[in-house]
């Protein structure tokens, strides 16, 4: 079987997990030509391949009310060309090891109810020219990788409808990036309304130990400055004392006189 086309046609339950066991799906091209015109949908077109095209692996299971999980085993089927699953009720994760499809051309999961996280070996499919995985409830970091950005500048709504996902090229930052921006953002802010008091504070306190250290270090190291420093010293001390003294020696005279006036 080349062509597995049930589109459509009001289907309930789950993806039987023998499907893998569509061994032409999983065989190489051998190269085989098609003698009648076969339309296949793919990339949202329906197109014909005929005598001119070598056999053509799809599995088209769209429109249809199929539930559960996509089964694993699928990805076995290395020869398969296009898988189209939009439109159904499937839930669960998409298959973790979907990057062994080394010949997709196309994969459509749009409009189920797949959770989780993309596969990062989705960024293996190297032949992959259409990618749509929206309107899921599908949540983390985008895959990394230039084809992917490609596919989305083809189609930038291959993950609409999907508010979990984040990363580029959506414009919505993860978790780990906003508290990142935040926190810089916080600090930029708190620079930013530091008081100018403070600002004062802060320059005449480190002016004044940088001038204490200068005199400090100059005395240390000349011995001139030493000398003359205590000299000023001694100066100011006798002054002061000299001060003091004569201060209280007019004090003492006065305070008996006081006292008699008073009394």
């Amino acid at each position: 079987m080349y062509d597995f086309n049930i589109a459509g046609n009001r289907l309930s339950g789950v993806i039987p997990w023998n499907m893998s066991k569509l061994t032409s799906m999983k065989r190489k091209n051998d190269g085989e030509q098609l003698f009648y015109n076969l339309p296949v949908t793919t990339k949202r077109q329906e197109r014909y391949y005929g005598v001119r095209h070598s056999k053509m692996v799809t599995i088209v299971l769209s429109l249809n009310f199929l539930t559960g999980e996509i089964p694993e085993e699928i990805v076995s089927l290395g020869q398969l060309v296009n898988l189209n699953l939009s439109w159904n009720y499937l839930s669960g994760e998409i298959p973790h090891k979907i990057g062994s499809m080394q010949s997709l051309e196309s994969l459509d999961l749009s409009r189920n109810k797949l959770s989780g996280e993309i596969p990062l070996s989705i960024s293996n499919l190297t032949y992959l020219a259409w990618l749509d995985l929206s309107y899921n409830n599908l949540s983390g970091r985008l895959p990394p990788g230039s084809q992917l950005d490609t596919l989305y500048d083809n189609n930038p709504y291959m993950y609409k409808g999907n508010k979990g996902l984040c990363g580029s090229p959506l414009q919505r930052n993860c978790s780990g990036d906003n508290n990142a921006t935040k926190l810089d953002n916080s600090d930029q802010e708190r620079s930013a309304h530091v008081p100018g008091p403070m600002f004062f504070h802060l320059g005449l306190g480190s002016g004044f130990v940088v001038g204490v250290w200068v005199v400090l270090c100059t005395m240390l190291f000349k011995k001139t400055w030493r000398i003359a420093y205590f000299r000023l010293f001694d100066e100011v001390y006798d002054k002061l004392y000299v001060f003091v003294v004569v201060n209280c020696a007019k004090l003492a005279r006065k305070t008996p006189q006081l006292i008699e006036k008073l009394g």
